[in-house]
């Protein structure tokens, strides 16, 4: 769970998302709606842990990739899906509370970026700390996962991102997506649209856009071209 890209706007932000998983692994065809006590979460849904990638709610989004700041060994199995953290952090109203008291033991380290309607957070957990940023959220940023590219590709995708920024793009919904599907520069396991072995690779693309009063969720099942879209009243 893989790429992903963050781009301010006037009012709101664009969060853009490539998975990158095993393409046995299943999930939901469309978005998920989860109603709660005071709000509606929005997500696509991993149908293997029941979790998901990416999660919108009430002008708040939350989006992971795998793996924290520091090497580890993966085990066997841990007590609960990384997904499912996305899923749950919005019973937090408050990110500090959420990195303070949520139980983050025995679950793979992970990092998961939070934009509430004001700031931009970063939570890293590794196996033994959580780390708790605070990013610019007046500036664009790409992160891409620990676990499946190293430090020098990781470079190298900023490299691609900025420039493509540099060139003065009109920043709308669609060229953000066309970055995602087409940047690279002709490496198949390392360009945004990814694949390794015929096992691993980017199965979908998702986007949360959010203006002032409206956010739109995008979710594109690449492997099987396919689209579900929801337009939210703010």
């Amino acid at each position: 769970m893989c790429t992903l890209t963050y781009i301010p706007k006037a009012t709101g932000y664009i969060f853009t998302h490539n998975r990158d998983e095993r393409n046995n692994r299943p999930t939901s065809p469309d978005i998920q709606e989860k109603q709660g006590s005071d709000k509606t979460l929005y997500f696509p849904q991993d149908l293997e842990a029941f979790g998901s990638w990416i999660a919108f709610s009430d002008g708040r989004s939350a989006c992971l990739l795998n793996g924290g700041s520091e090497a580890y060994a993966r085990k066997n199995k841990y007590r609960k899906s990384r997904g499912l953290v996305v899923l749950e952090s919005f019973e937090f109203d408050d990110i500090e509370k959420f990195n303070q008291n949520y139980d983050f033991s025995d679950i793979e380290p992970f990092t998961l970026l939070i934009r509430t309607q004001t700031d931009l957070y970063c939570v890293v957990h590794n196996e033994a700390n959580n780390q708790l940023t605070i990013v610019d959220p007046t500036q664009s940023h790409i992160w891409s996962s620990t676990t499946l590219y190293t430090k020098e590709v990781r470079s190298k995708r900023e490299q691609w991102f900025n420039h493509w920024l540099q060139k003065d793009p009109e920043i709308n919904e669609e060229n953000i997506q066309g970055f995602h599907l087409n940047a690279g520069d002709g490496d198949g396991e390392n360009d945004l649209i990814m694949s390794r072995r015929g096992i691993l690779q980017t199965l979908s693309l998702t986007q949360i856009s959010v203006a002032e009063q409206h956010a739109t969720m995008l979710y594109h099942d690449i492997v099987n071209d396919r689209s579900d879209q929801i337009n939210i009243n703010l």
